[in-house]
């Protein structure tokens, strides 16, 4: 499942060529995964689900239909910061466990609260 296509996500990192689609490819199933989890049980309500709670597909090639724009920005931009940062410890970067701080804060809203 993809939140956002190839295409896009090759815009957005502003990539010349075609070279390395399969590696923006996993990228980009990597952070629509990230991003599906962070949202949690409210995923379905903000994706739109199917009545067999499956995203609705745009088409055969896995790319879920009718993304809000906010998290197709969320994913545009966890995408593009694994792409460019691939040699980077990422636990330097942010706390393990937790997204980069500009994805939670897009994503923070839509996100059901839980309470201990």
């Amino acid at each position: 499942m993809m939140l956002v296509s190839l295409q896009a996500a090759s815009d957005y990192v502003r990539r010349d060529g075609d070279d390395d689609d399969d590696l923006l490819t996993v990228l980009i199933e990597a952070a629509s995964s990230a991003v599906v989890n962070y949202l949690g049980a409210q995923a379905e309500t903000v994706l739109g689900y199917d009545s067999d709670g499956e995203p609705v597909l745009e088409s055969s090639d896995g790319i879920v239909a009718d993304v809000p724009a906010v998290v197709r920005m969320a994913t545009l931009y966890l995408t593009a910061w694994m792409y460019r940062n691939r040699d980077q410890n990422a636990d330097e970067a942010f706390q393990p466990g937790y997204l980069p701080a500009p994805v939670t804060a897009m994503l923070y809203a839509l996100r059901d609260p839980v309470i201990a």
